[in-house]
């Protein structure tokens, strides 16, 4: 679909190009809201303004962060467990059918409730157990998007299989705000599991107008809102016990590996400093494998 063709589309109508992921219909790919008035948006390429949002348009590297408390939750009662400072690095290499592929690599650096003191060990409130926290990337995977950004899924993450669905849900565009929010839910399984590790995750992107419709841009500035709530993760010993983890966690996009939040760049070069000295390189080792 063209500029001329979205730019008649009546204030709430969208693009109605959907995916199938898994045998599972979803939502459609990538879809334009409109909640304020006609002139705000003009035409608007919606597939092009999430992509930059998210990720960018030509090849190259953008680098996330994110900083946010992790919860126990038993029933309704939240309980602070720790604070996760992630860095993410990703390599955008678009292919000739007009999407693109995208290398991730996930780091977490585990804090204090407070975040100010890496942990070593971490007492488990619902056991009293001193644990271990241990620091496990995960990636580098590789996961490829069509034309319409929708995703090829994998059906492999560090060694387990995987399956996953994923929904981009219309933006909201109220005068120069812009917020698209994705929805990723997947399984995750290990044989020494008995159930898989499920992930639901909830993003809200937020970026400019004005940025993301600019032709000269290819890198939008982005923050992000993050929530997670996924089951309890093995190494905390928790067996059968009902409950699961959840958190709230913000960040940024940025360009480059040097914006990225001092101390975690500080504390990579500690637990890792092969990744901290060649990110970028980083991105060809082989996979982690995944100990949630």
């Amino acid at each position: 679909m063209d500029i001329d063709q979205i730019s008649a589309l009546s204030r709430r109508e969208v693009l109605t190009q959907s995916m199938t992921l898994g045998g599972v219909a979803l939502a459609p790919a990538v879809a334009v809201s409109r909640t304020a008035s006609a002139s705000d948006a003009g035409a608007v390429d919606a597939t092009a303004m999430h992509r930059k949002l998210r990720f960018r348009t030509d090849a190259g590297h953008v680098f996330w962060w994110l900083q946010g408390i992790k919860y126990g939750q038993v029933g309704t009662t939240l309980t602070p467990l720790y604070t996760n400072l992630v860095g993410t690095l990703q390599r955008i290499t678009p292919t000739d059918d007009g999407g693109f592929e995208m290398t991730m690599l996930e780091m977490v650096i585990t804090l204090d409730v407070d975040g100010d003191q890496p942990l070593s060990e971490w007492t488990n409130p619902y056991t009293g157990e001193v644990l271990p926290v241990t620091f496990s990337p995960v990636g580098p995977t590789t996961i490829r998007y069509r034309a319409d950004d929708s995703r090829v899924v994998p059906d492999e993450l560090g060694g387990a299989r995987l399956e996953s669905e994923a929904k981009i849900l219309p933006p909201v565009i109220v005068g120069d705000d812009v917020f698209m929010s994705e929805v990723i839910t997947a399984r995750v399984y290990r044989p020494e599991r008995d159930q898989p590790f499920v992930v639901n995750d909830l993003s809200t992107y937020h970026g400019s107008l004005a940025d993301l419709t600019d032709p000269r841009t290819t890198v939008g500035a982005a923050a992000v809102s993050f929530a997670e709530v996924t089951g309890w993760q093995s190494w905390m010993n928790m067996g059968d016990r009902p409950g699961n983890l959840t958190s709230r966690t913000t960040g940024r996009k940025v360009a480059r590996f040097d914006l990225m939040p001092e101390k975690w760049r500080m504390l990579l070069a500690e637990k890792a400093p092969h990744i901290a000295a060649d990110p970028e390189a980083s991105l060809d080792m082989p996979a982690g494998e995944f100990v949630r």
